[in-house]
């Protein structure tokens, strides 16, 4: 039987719906704006009482299953941060509004640096380096990242988005850093892994899908600022400036593993929320004698 394109949409608003999910008018419209290219009521009001292809109609009710099991963003391959549609799939940690809270602290922070050198740590999508990179017009940024499944993404936004100003390197931040003749950089910026282990088997399921590499910070969530902290720090130039994104109930963790590594004059920068997101702190001079590698087949 042929269906209109109103009738796919009302499908699927209501299977999502008694599915319990979140947004399930949000998401059809979603699912039928990627098969059909209708993406707002407007559209559908003008276009609902087209009679759907049916292939485009399988692949529609096929996507609406797949939702029940999937995050959206894996389904529709695009999402969007800070006015960019940045690819994002399968392993790979999926860009969220209150990480702006970081990317705009930290522009603010350099607005005075002259061509400022950024390190992006546990870059993921590489959405902080890339959207500093579009922000200040002269600022060259590296991007680090460990896993294999988030390297596609990354080298994708990069490519689409990085003004040729942005450099995808593979790189562990759990170990010391390996660069040579990079010279130094004047900010390190990083939204690693902060969830307590004891809490990944309490997230949403929709969490649960995406990396666990990406999400797990160790006992109390603090594994990776004590890494980046400990050994990292030595790529700053004096005075430089070091920005993590932080789980609410982990900052004054946070800043003291900041604090114990020589870092001073630390702040903390709400999210829309109201909730402490950001921690942004600078490190001294005692560091400007130290050196490190990168590989060059990392590039």
């Amino acid at each position: 039987m042929n269906q209109t394109v109103a009738e796919l949409y009302r499908y699927g608003k209501n299977k999502l719906t008694e599915a319990g999910l979140e947004s399930p008018a949000f998401d059809a419209m979603c699912l039928l704006d990627k098969v059909f290219g209708i993406g707002s009521r407007a559209q559908l009001a003008t276009h609902g009482n087209d009679i759907a292809n049916q292939d485009s109609a399988r692949e529609y009710i096929e996507l609406v299953d797949r939702r029940l099991t999937t995050p959206l963003q894996y389904i529709l391959g695009r999402w969007e941060f800070d006015g960019m549609e940045m690819h994002v799939g399968q392993g790979v940690l999926i860009p969220r509004e209150d990480t702006l809270t970081i990317v705009e602290a930290v522009q603010n922070a350099l607005k005075c640096t002259d061509r400022p050198k950024i390190l992006d740590l546990c870059a993921g999508t590489g959405a902080i380096g890339i959207s500093l990179a579009r922000r200040i017009n002269d600022a060259s940024v590296i991007c680090l990242e460990k896993s294999d499944a988030a390297m596609p993404y990354l080298r994708q936004n990069i490519a689409e988005f990085g003004q040729n100003r942005v450099t995808p390197v593979i790189g562990d931040v759990l170990k010391s850093p390996d660069f040579d003749d990079i010279g130094k950089f004047d900010c390190i910026v990083s939204n690693p892994p902060y969830i307590l282990s004891a809490d990944m088997n309490n997230l949403q399921w929709e969490v649960k899908c995406e990396p666990h590499m990406a999400l797990d910070g160790g006992a109390d969530g603090l594994d990776f600022y004590r890494a980046i902290c400990a050994n990292w720090t030595c790529l700053l130039k004096p005075d430089g400036i070091i920005a993590f994104e932080s789980g609410y109930d982990i900052c004054d963790g946070v800043e003291a593993v900041m604090a114990a590594n020589g870092i001073d004059k630390i702040r903390r920068f709400k999210d829309i929320g109201g909730i402490d997101r950001c921690i942004i702190g600078t490190v001294g001079c005692k560091f400007e004698d130290n050196t490190c590698i990168i590989r060059k087949n990392d590039i």
